[in-house]
Parts: C-alpha cells; structure tokens; sequence
C-alpha cells in the first residue's frame, strides 16, 4: 500500500499553493513514509502542481531517484471514465532530453493507496540541490553566476519551445540547481500545454503562480513561447534585483499591475545600484506586456544575454 502527505488546508494557504521545496518547514502537512514500488521512499522534496515530489531510493541498483504522487485528480478509475491524456503526455515528456530539463522516465508506477484509490507515479531524476528561491532570498549568487544560470535556462526553455512544449509555470521555485552550481535544471515543464485536456489546474492558478504569469495568461487570452519569456523575465527581475517587480499589498493588486500597460516596472537598477543598464534593458524587454513587442524567442533573449560578455555588475 502507498502512504502518502495528507493534505490540510490551513487558514489562508491552501495546499497546492504550497512552494516546491517548502514542504519540510510546514506543519499543515503531516507525512508517512512508505514505498512506491521497489522504491523506498526518505524525505519530501516540495508539492507542485501535479501532486507531491520524493527522494527516493532504488534498492536493487543503490539509486536516488525522486518520485512525483500524483493528486487524486490524476487516478487511474477517474480517467477510465473519461478520455485520458496522460500517458501520451508522459511519453512525449520522457522523450525531452536536454542538459537544461529534469529527465522524467517513461515508466508510470501505479500504485494502490489506503483508500483502495490507484494512484498514479512519476519517476525522475533526482536533483541534489535547492531551487533557485533560496539563492535568490539569501543574495548569495554573484553576477556571473546569474548570468551563467540564466543562459542555461534560456538554452533549456529554448528547448522546450522548439518542441511545442510552453512551461506555463515559470517560476524560481520550479528551477533547480545543483550544489555545485554548475547544473540548473527545468522541472514541473510543459505536461498541461502538451494536451488541452489539462489545461484547467494552470488556468486556474495558485497564489504563488500567477505572480509569474503573463498578461494573456491572467486574462486567458492566446499562450505561446513568448508567456514563457515574460515569465522568465518576473524570475531575472527577482534574481537580479532581489524583488518582484509588482509593488502591492494583495495578490489582487500585483496581478493588476502585472496585467495594467498603465503600471511602469521599475529598472531593477533602482533596487540595485551596480546593475549595468544592459541587464535592465533585457529584462524590461522580456516584460513588455504585448507579446508581439517582447523577445520572440528564447534564442533572441540568449543572444542578448550573450553580448554583454562576462562583464561585471
């Protein structure tokens, strides 16, 4: 049988609003461990947004792996009785291979929970190693590490983009580097874009998502690549400045300025004096509110990145 985080909606925080990587410090979760498979599981590693992701250890061949349980919604006996997308979405998923993009396996490990509820798993690579949020709250990254990073992830998404794959989820949270910094890896990417049955949980939104999202996103006007540019430019802008560049008190208020053309971002300049105008630049660009004035691709981005050299903020 496979325990899995039972899910408690506290005040004010529901449970799919809940960071990657969050999970260890939030006591609204309460956690069992248990198998999947020949795979043991040892720890929780966040909640994203299609369920809930552990590392885990192969026994047979001493691996770590992580293991995505996903939410109830996913269940072999609901799909049955309606059309079901997933399995070709994962073999589509399985065949992405890109140094940039978390490996997700083409097996699908179903497993039988406490309820007697056949419950869906994903196996994936696992990352040692925080996501992007913790460098960008503790301010520890250097200006050619930030510049090495975001090169990788436009390689990454650039990847993605050219296989009709859009993120939709843009994100810092959703952006995973290794302890050495020397790899950043993709993950949540592209699973709800890649067939139009799935499209409603991205639709709606968490919190902590539409932060991110692009203006034809928040008004469910036409997405292509260029949603993910815009949303990879809210993630440089934090990066680079340390701050979202919405200023508001509620969610209500940030998502208005993030869709309003009357709302100037700031340069991330203003909230760091060593940035050189050549990073503003690249980011505002990203973040134009009309698709057809931004980057049109992640490869233009790329280039731009690319003529600033390694020069130093």
């Amino acid at each position: 049988m496979l325990s899995f985080l039972s899910k408690r909606k506290k005040r004010g925080i529901a449970a799919d609003e809940i960071p990657e990587g969050a999970i260890a410090n939030l006591d609204e979760l309460e956690l069992e461990l248990t198998h999947v498979g020949r795979y043991e599981i040892v720890a929780p590693i966040g909640s994203g947004g299609m369920g809930t992701v552990y590392k885990a250890i192969d026994r047979e061949r001493d691996l770590t792996v992580a293991i995505k349980v996903l939410d109830r919604r996913y269940d072999l006996d609901k799909r049955r009785r309606s059309r079901d997308y997933l399995g070709r979405e994962i073999e589509i998923a399985a065949s992405l291979n890109h140094p940039a993009i978390v490996k997700i396996h083409k097996e699908i490990i179903v497993q039988e929970d406490r309820q007697g509820h056949m419950r869906r798993c994903l196996l994936m690579e696992f990352v040692d190693g925080p996501n992007l949020r913790k460098y960008i709250q503790d301010r520890s990254l250097t200006f050619r590490q930030m510049m090495d990073i975001c090169r990788k992830l436009c390689m990454g998404l650039d990847f993605l983009h050219q296989n009709n794959v859009v993120h939709r989820d843009i994100k810092p949270e959703n952006f995973l580097l290794t302890r050495d910094l020397q790899q950043v890896k993709i993950v949540d990417f592209g699973l709800s874009k890649m067939a139009t049955g799935w499209r409603a949980f991205f639709d709606k939104g968490a919190g902590g998502t539409r932060r991110y999202m692009s203006p034809e996103q928040l008004t469910k006007g036409k997405i292509d690549a260029r949603s993910d540019i815009f949303s990879f430019g809210v993630t440089m802008y934090e990066m680079f400045s340390g701050r979202h560049p919405c200023i508001g008190p509620d969610i209500r208020e940030v998502l208005r300025q993030l869709r309003s053309s009357q709302y100037r971002f700031d340069p991330p300049s203003k909230y760091n004096s060593e940035i050189t105008p050549q990073v503003d630049k690249v980011i505002l660009k990203a973040l134009r509110r009309n698709p057809d004035n931004r980057y049109q691709s992640m490869t233009e981005l790329l280039l731009d990145l690319s003529r600033m050299g390694e020069s130093r903020i």
